[in-house]
C-alpha cells in the first residue's frame, strides 16, 4: 500500500518469440526439427511465432490505455495455450 494509488504492477506471460524460444535462439536453429518447430507454429492460433513489436504494443496499451489495470497477467502467446485444446467438430444436432 506503500505505492498505491501511483504505481502499478502488471506481468506480460510471454508464448514463444523470435528473440525467446524460436527463430531468434540457438534451440530453434540447431536443437528443433523442422517437425517440431512446426508443431509448435501448428500449435498457436496466430500460425506463427511473437514479434519484439507484439511485446512493445502490450506495455504500450497497459502504459496508456489501462489505468485501472494492476496485478494483472497479460498472456502474449498468440494463442499457443489454447491451441492445445483444439475442439473436435461437434455431432450433428447437437449445435
Amino acid at each position: 500500500r506503500m505505492g498505491a494509488p501511483s504505481v502499478r504492477v502488471n506481468e506480460l506471460m510471454l508464448g514463444i518469440f523470435e528473440t525467446r524460444h524460436a527463430q531468434g535462439t540457438r534451440g530453434w536453429r540447431e536443437v528443433l526439427t523442422d517437425a517440431e518447430k512446426q508443431s509448435l507454429i501448428d500449435q498457436t492460433l496466430a500460425g506463427r511465432t511473437g514479434r519484439v513489436s507484439d511485446v512493445v504494443k502490450a506495455v504500450n496499451f497497459i502504459i496508456r490505455d489501462a489505468p485501472y489495470m494492476t496485478g494483472a497477467t497479460l498472456r502474449i502467446d498468440g494463442g499457443f495455450v489454447l491451441g492445445g485444446a483444439r475442439v473436435p467438430p461437434m455431432p450433428r444436432g447437437i449445435v
